[in-house]
C-alpha cells in the first residue's frame, strides 16, 4: 500500500518497496509508514497527562524534507473528552535517522518499551527513536501557535481581534461577542493560516445589532521576518489602492511576539458571483458530443485576463524590497537539485531526467534580466481568489525583487491541469490555448503599464526556462510525498520541459 496525500487515501500500491519485512515489526524489522497511526495512537494513549488521549487518525498531509525530517499531520477523531485540541490534529515528525526509504527504522515493540518525554504542553518525543508527536496547536516550531488559536473573552487575542474587526469596519462602536478559530493550511514549524470567525454587535440605544465577519491570520515561525513582511505588504497594499481596486486582501495588524499576521478576508457580496478560487476558475473544461467525446475546449478568458491585469501590475509596483535578488543562477541550483532527488528515485530515467536538468541550468544561469522586479516568486492557480470582476493575488511569502519571468514561468508551468500528464482527451488543446491566452493578456496588461514590446517579449522568452525549471519542482511531488513512482507521468513531464527549451529559442511563438 502507498499514500496518496492528496486526499489521505490509501490505495494499492504496484511496488513492492512500501511492503513490511516479512520477519514481523516484534523481530526488530522496519515498519511501513501507513503502520505508523496505530504507532502514535498507542504513545496518545500512554502519553503523560498534558498529551494523553484516545483518538482515530487520518492522513491529511505527508510531506519529506529528504536529508531532513518527514512530517505527517493526521485529522483525528477524539474518542474521549480527556484532551481535545481546537482542530483536531497531531502531527508526528520523524528525523531523517528514523527513516530506511519508505520505512520506518524502529517497530511498535521498540515504542512501547521507550521513555516518553514530555518535551512542552502538548508535545511528547520519544526517547532514542527520532519520534516526536505534537497535539495541534502544540508546535516547537511555530512558538505562536497556541495563544493564536486562544480566542476565550479574557485573552490578549479577542482584544486584538476586537481592534482590528473595528479597524476593517471603520467603525469604533462594534464590540466582540464571540470568536472562533479554524487552521486552514498548516506545515508544521513553518506557518498556520487561520481563519477567525467573529460575532459583533453595535448598539442603538435598546436596540442591537449583530454582525459576522471573518479574518485571516498566518503564524510564522521567525516573527521578525512576518513583521518585515507585513510592512512590505502594507506598502504594497497602499500603492495599488492609490492606483485603483487593490489585487491583494488588506493586511491589517501584525502581532509581533506572536508571529501572526492578520488580514481580511475576500468575500464576494451579497447577491453577486459567490467567491472562487484559482483551481475552481482555471480548471478545464470542455465542449462534449453525445457520446462523451471533446469536441472543443472551453478557455477561462475573463478569468485569464485579469490575473494577467494582477501580475503585471505586480511587476510594475515601484515599492523597494530588500535583497537578496532572486536569479537565474539560484533557480538553476534548484533545478539541478530537484532532478537529482527524480533520478534517484526513477533509476530508468535518471539519465534523461539530469540530461534535461543540464539543459536548463546551464542556460538559467546565464540569464540577465533587464531589471530585477517585485514580483510574487511562488505565483500559481492556488494562490488567486476570483471575486465578481476582480482577481486577488494571495500567499505572499516568497515576495521578492526578481526577473518577471520568474512568476510568468511558475504560474504556466501549474496551469497545466494534471490530465495532461496521462493523456486524456482535450488536456493537451485545453492547456496550449489557456497558456497561448495569458501570454497575451501579459502582454497587452504590460504595455498598458508601460512595459515596451522588446521587454516583454524577452520575458516571455526567459519565462519559458524558468517554466521548465517549475516542472521539475512539480516532478518532485511524489518523492516528497513517498508516492510510487510513475514513469509514464515523468515522460510526459520531460516532454513539456523539452517544448520550454524549445520555446525558450523562439520568441516569435509566444
Amino acid at each position: 500500500m502507498t499514500w496518496d496525500s492528496s486526499d489521505g487515501a490509501c490505495r494499492p500500491a504496484t511496488s513492492s518497496f512500501t511492503k513490511r519485512s516479512s520477519s514481523g515489526s516484534d523481530s526488530g524489522a522496519a515498519t511501513s509508514i501507513q503502520e505508523l497511526s496505530s504507532i502514535v495512537t498507542q504513545i496518545l494513549e500512554r502519553a503523560p497527562q498534558q498529551v494523553r488521549g484516545r483518538f482515530r487518525l487520518f492522513v491529511r498531509h505527508l510531506r519529506r524534507k529528504p536529508g531532513r525530517w518527514l512530517a505527517v499531520v493526521y485529522s483525528a477523531d477524539a474518542l474521549s473528552v480527556r484532551r481535545r485540541s481546537p482542530a483536531h490534529l497531531v502531527t508526528v515528525t520523524l528525523d531523517e535517522d528514523a527513516l530506511a526509504g519508505t520505512q520506518v527504522r524502529f517497530n511498535a515493540s521498540q515504542v512501547l518499551q521507550a521513555e516518553l518525554e514530555l518535551q512542552g504542553p502538548g508535545i511528547v518525543k520519544v526517547a532514542g527513536l527520532g519520534l516526536t508527536v505534537q497535539v495541534f496547536p502544540a508546535d516547537s516550531g511555530l512558538l505562536g501557535l497556541a495563544e493564536s488559536c486562544t480566542v476565550a473573552r479574557d485573552s490578549i487575542l479577542f482584544r486584538v481581534l476586537e481592534t482590528v474587526a473595528r479597524l476593517q469596519l471603520a467603525e469604533g462602536n462594534w464590540h466582540l461577542c464571540s470568536a472562533e478559530v479554524e487552521p486552514i493550511r498548516y506545515k508544521p514549524s513553518s506557518r498556520c493560516v487561520l481563519r477567525y470567525s467573529l460575532e459583533l454587535q453595535r448598539s442603538f440605544g435598546e436596540t442591537s445589532v449583530y454582525r459576522e465577519l471573518s479574518l485571516y491570520g498566518k503564524v510564522y515561525s521567525d516573527p521578525e521576518k512576518a513583521a518585515t513582511l507585513h510592512s512590505l505588504l502594507q506598502q504594497l497594499y497602499a500603492e495599488q489602492a492609490r492606483a485603483g481596486e487593490p489585487i491583494m486582501p488588506r493586511p491589517l495588524r501584525m502581532v509581533g511576539r506572536l508571529g501572526l499576521t492578520l488580514n481580511e478576508a475576500i468575500q464576494s457580496v451579497e447577491g453577486a458571483e459567490p467567491l472562487r478560487t484559482g483551481l475552481q476558475a482555471l480548471q478545464p473544461r470542455f465542449i462534449r458530443g453525445c457520446a462523451g467525446e471533446v469536441l472543443d475546449v472551453v478557455i477561462p478568458e475573463k478569468e485569464l485576463c485579469i490575473t494577467a491585469e494582477a501580475v503585471a501590475r505586480l511587476h510594475t509596483s515601484t515599492v523597494r524590497l530588500p535583497g537578496p535578488l532572486r536569479t537565474g543562477a539560484e533557480e538553476a541550483k534548484r533545478a539541478t537539485a530537484r532532478a537529482a532527488l527524480i533520478a534517484s528515485y526513477y533509476s530508468a530515467q535518471a539519465e534523461a531526467v539530469q540530461r534535461l536538468a543540464q539543459q536548463v541550468a546551464t542556460r538559467l544561469e546565464v540569464l540577465q534580466p533587464d531589471a530585477y522586479r517585485v514580483a510574487h516568486g511562488g505565483f500559481k492557480p492556488s494562490q488567486l481568489l476570483f471575486c465578481g470582476e476582480r482577481a486577488f493575488v494571495v500567499d505572499m511569502d516568497g515576495l521578492c525583487l526578481a526577473d518577471a519571468a520568474l512568476d510568468v514561468g511558475y504560474f504556466l508551468a501549474y496551469l497545466r491541469p494534471s490530465g495532461l500528464w496521462y493523456h486524456r482527451s482535450g488536456m493537451c488543446a485545453w492547456s496550449q490555448r489557456a497558456m497561448a491566452s495569458f501570454r497575451k493578456a501579459y502582454r497587452q496588461a504590460l504595455f498598458k503599464h508601460g512595459i515596451g514590446e522588446a521587454t516583454t517579449c524577452k520575458i516571455l522568452q526567459r519565462a519559458c526556462l524558468y517554466e521548465a525549471a517549475t516542472l521539475l519542482k512539480i516532478a518532485t511531488r511524489r518523492v516528497h510525498r513517498l508516492n510510487s513512482p510513475r514513469p509514464a507521468e515523468l515522460s510526459a513531464m520531460l516532454a513539456e520541459i523539452t517544448e520550454c527549451l524549445s520555446n525558450g529559442h523562439q520568441p516569435d511563438v509566444l
